[in-house]
């Protein structure tokens, strides 16, 4: 009989025994990586069910769902949130997770709430996500935002952390989180906080913005002739008893901005263009015009009516650059 087996030490035994080696992990692999995929599809779909809400209904309960129709409902799904019906373009984004299990939609869906503005269910998905996927940038960068927004300044900065470990700058995050937690300092603290910032800082113009925001008469202490386009709007607005003239009459940009006023009567040529056009029609006797400003992400180029600190389209920290125009005065009209 031993002379039809081969012996222990027989390579073909060695040979074997790896194959079959082989064959148990690939086998055992396999079936556990199937195991591990319906698992994931439902904690998925468990995880859906969370967002199902009155709020967020198309009609797409009865329809049948079919792999083709997939892209075209993505296609659809992305028209209505650039459209700014985020509501339908979540509800696409549910119906498709339920009856996909595809993960990559959780960022869309994710990115869909956080345009509509339900923060702490897009915080909740890019929680998801990151369990999955921990050093996902996008993710990353959006939880960063969302705390943020949600004024949780201490997680922001955790995440940051997160981001910094992986080899990306947050410099420029950092100082902005440092200036949003000095802002949710009482007022008189909190002038003082900013103003030991103000040289060292690369948001300078920032800074200076919320000292005049705080104290104008006390801010002007601070000001230099550069701040001035930075600070324009937030001038023009000031009543004249907050102005400290004795640093105006050595500024040709604050006579030219304070004639314009009615405060002063005499003036020098300004470096705003605009502002130089109002005076002119001053001159001659046109008094129905004023300045209006537009408010530039010097990043995307976006205009917004409002003065923000983050870029509301593209979210990135600082960039704002006041644009000024003439808009004429409506004397006597009134809206009921």
């Amino acid at each position: 009989m031993e002379e039809f087996l081969p012996s222990y030490d027989d390579p073909i035994v060695s040979i074997l025994l790896l194959l079959g080696i082989i064959f148990v992990v690939s086998v055992t692999s396999y079936v556990y990586s199937i195991y591990k995929q319906e698992k994931d599809q439902k904690e998925l779909l468990g995880f859906v069910k969370n967002f199902d809400s009155k709020e967020c209904q198309l009609d797409v309960a009865n329809m049948p769902y079919d792999e083709s129709i997939k892209k075209p409902l993505v296609l659809l799904a992305l028209a209505y949130s650039r459209s700014g019906d985020y509501n339908k373009s979540i509800n696409i984004y549910l119906y498709l997770l339920k009856h996909t299990k595809d993960y990559s939609l959780l960022k869309e869906l994710a990115s869909a709430y956080f345009k509509a503005g339900f923060m702490q269910r897009a915080l909740d998905i890019y929680l998801e996500i990151l369990k999955k996927h921990p050093r996902d940038k996008e993710a990353l960068y959006r939880l960063e935002y969302i705390y943020e927004i949600l004024g949780k300044l201490d997680k922001a900065d955790e995440v940051l952390e997160v981001i910094e470990a992986q080899d990306f700058s947050t410099e420029a995050l950092k100082e902005h989180i440092k200036i949003a937690k000095v802002l949710k300092e009482p007022k008189d603290k909190r002038f003082e906080s900013l103003a030991k910032m103000l040289n060292s800082s690369n948001f300078r113009a920032t800074i200076i913005r919320e000292l005049f925001k705080i104290d104008p008469k006390k801010a002007f202490s601070y000001y230099k002739k550069s701040d001035f386009e930075d600070l324009i709007d937030i001038l023009f607005r000031l009543n004249k008893e907050s102005i400290n003239f004795d640093i105006v009459k050595n500024d040709n940009n604050l006579k030219a901005l304070y004639f314009a006023k009615g405060y002063i009567n005499s003036f020098n040529r300004s470096t705003i263009f605009a502002l130089n056009l109002l005076n002119s029609a001053k001159l001659s006797g046109f008094n129905d015009a004023t300045l209006q400003f537009r408010y530039i992400c010097s990043e995307c180029k976006s205009h917004f009516p409002l003065e923000f600190k983050r870029c509301p389209n593209c979210h990135r920290a600082h960039r704002l650059k006041v644009e000024v125009d003439i808009a004429e005065v409506k004397r006597g009209k009134y809206l009921y």
